[in-house]
């Protein structure tokens, strides 16, 4: 008997021979996945075994696993977007939709991306991240090791429903510092929410749950999975510019929900009637300056709201001064001096206001003495005449204008006020120049037209369109940008956008319908300019099939027809043989 006969494939834990149900989870060893999914007892990569769907959503389908090289339970997701493809009858290739090529292939690049990324990053203890990738089925498998502990809402249940600030403020940190350096690596998560936070066994917060971004907003060519209170409003609608303020707003949110009991209310149920309250409105223990940073965090607008996880941590830490802790009207206590002090401080006092006060005299002496010889020899120019010429004011003058200035009281004070000044604009400036005003959004895969139309970034981002063809992405969309993803900018920045016209090389398509019949000459030819394909009708005499329906089709380039590839980039051209109905004598007869 092979040894995944002798696991539960609900659990992973070993079953003794003979046993129907297993004694840890209680699941049948005849149960199944749906028709959609892998079956339990799959093998996979001639090492992983596949157990029980964990969960499923319009990217990807999660299973409990098992590694038989490690010996260890295992999660294996499976890129499944299940509106763009469906399961083979033999229960393993996912078959994908004629209409649905492109993007199935864009987003499965998307998904192979993201989780080479997270790989990248397993070296960090608070994220799950892969252990290993590999392709089958038509598609891409990522493998996660199993992480012992229970999730977030588990583990708040456990604490009858609410934690405190001194609780939330323990936990939190480290994993706060993690997604700041997952966002510096470019990443964003998008669906931070209580499900996907493991508590692990050494109470430690770990983040799992990473998916492409499509699946996390609305309006896409998948299906949404948006968490009710904890997704930003920026999700709800694709032609919103998403960046790490989404995932800011998501933490503040699971922190609302932890520290005052009730759910945070939907984003696009507050628009025009925000009905969001602060934290110590319905908890009074949880701090004036904590309840201000998450609401400031859970801002509607993108632009008003904390922009950074790391100016989160630092507002949210951020301790305020002792008075502008107390409340209005608090009783301050003063410290009392000793009355020794008080008997000695007079005399101090009186010796210093003393000297001070025969200094001003003298100073207040000699300026009297100055100002009068001052008048004096001004009464004596006004008498005496004028003798001297042209180049002995010019002297006179150049000599007072390089002569070192005697500094008084006023000079002094209007210097003074000078330096401030300049200081202070420098200052300003200098915090202009260094302050993140906004983050470079990832544009890549959003399409062009939605981009620019898009009011969210004017005054901002001025865009410089470069078009050409792209392996990837089909036309219309963007295949790259010059400034990367999670770059700080300062307005008005101009981006590069590389626009594509199209696939480079595409496969050639069928002009067979799903129930065999032959495609019209203008159905296929519709095909053909989506596609970019260059092409030349033919007419060819058939005996036995109406007039303009497609026969063959041919590419001289390459020599190869249907399911073959045509470089459209080079200018290759589709010959499509057009039936022209001419019936022979035998057939009419």
């Amino acid at each position: 008997m092979s040894e995944y006969k002798m696991l539960c494939m609900g659990c992973m834990e070993p079953l003794s021979e003979g046993q129907d149900v297993c004694p840890n989870c209680g699941l049948s060893v005849n149960a199944g996945n749906l028709p959609s999914y892998l079956q339990p007892k799959t093998v996979l990569d001639s090492r992983y075994i596949v157990g029980k769907l964990i969960k499923s959503n319009g990217e990807s389908a999660a299973y409990i696993g098992y590694d038989n090289t490690e010996s260890r339970k295992v999660t294996i997701k499976e890129y499944m977007p299940d509106v763009l493809c469906q399961r083979a009858k033999d229960g393993s290739e996912l078959i994908v939709d004629q209409n649905y090529v492109v993007q199935y292939k864009n987003y499965m690049s998307e998904f192979a991306e993201l989780n080479k990324s997270l790989a990248r990053l397993r070296t960090m203890s608070h994220i799950v991240a892969p252990t290993d990738m590999f392709t089958a089925n038509n598609t891409v498998y990522a493998v996660f090791p199993e992480i012992e502990g229970i999730t977030l809402r588990q583990y708040l249940q456990d604490n009858a429903g609410e934690l405190s600030w001194d609780q939330v403020k323990k936990l939190f940190p480290p994993l706060l510092t993690t997604l700041a350096c997952i966002h510096n690596a470019g990443i964003l998560h998008r669906g931070i929410c209580l499900d996907n936070i493991i508590v692990t066994d050494k109470n430690e917060l770990m983040l799992t749950g990473f998916a492409i971004p499509e699946i996390r907003t609305a309006n896409t060519d998948l299906a949404p999975e948006l968490y009710d209170g904890f997704s930003a409003p920026e999700q709800y609608s694709a032609s919103e510019w998403e960046g790490t303020w989404t995932d800011v707003y998501a933490v503040a949110a699971v922190m609302y929900r932890l520290l005052t009991g009730c759910m945070p209310p939907e984003p696009m149920s507050r628009i025009g009637n925000d009905s969001l309250m602060e934290p110590n409105k319905i908890n009074p223990h949880v701090p004036a300056n904590v309840s201000k940073v998450i609401t400031q965090a859970m801002c509607l607008s993108c632009e008003q709201r904390i922009q950074t996880i790391t100016d989160f941590v630092t507002k949210l830490f951020d301790q305020p001064s002792y008075m502008t802790q107390l409340p209005r009207g608090a009783t301050q206590t003063i410290p009392i001096q000793d009355p020794k002090e008080k008997r000695q401080d007079p005399k101090k006092k009186k010796k210093k206001k003393s000297n001070a006060g025969n200094i001003a005299m003298i100073i207040g002496a000699v300026l009297l003495v100055v100002i009068v010889v001052a008048a004096f020899l001004a009464l004596i120019s006004m008498l005496l005449p004028d003798t001297s010429g042209d180049t002995e004011t010019t002297s006179v003058s150049t000599s007072a204008t390089t002569a070192a200035p005697v500094t008084t009281a006023a000079t002094t004070e209007t210097e003074a006020t000078e330096v401030t000044t300049v200081s202070s604009d420098e200052t300003e400036t200098t915090t202009a120049t260094s302050g993140t005003l906004f983050v470079m959004p990832n544009l890549i895969g959003k399409k062009y037209t939605s981009v620019v139309d898009s009011d969210t970034w004017k005054g901002r981002l001025e865009f410089e369109a470069i078009y050409d063809y792209s392996d990837e992405y089909e036309r219309g969309y963007i295949y790259d940008q010059d400034i990367p993803e999670g770059t700080d900018l300062y307005p008005v920045t101009k981006v590069k956008l590389y626009v594509s016209q199209g696939l480079a090389v595409v496969e050639i398509p069928d002009y067979m319908n799903e129930d065999g019949t032959r495609m019209t000459k203008e159905e296929y030819v519709a095909l053909l300019d989506d596609l970019n394909i260059k092409y030349e009708c033919r007419d060819v005499e058939t005996p036995d099939t109406l007039s303009g329906y497609v026969m063959d089709v041919y590419c001289a380039q390459t020599g190869e027809g249907v399911g073959g590839e045509i470089n459209v980039k080079n200018g290759n051209t589709l010959y499509v043989d057009i039936s022209v109905f001419s019936p022979t004598v035998d057939v009419v007869g």
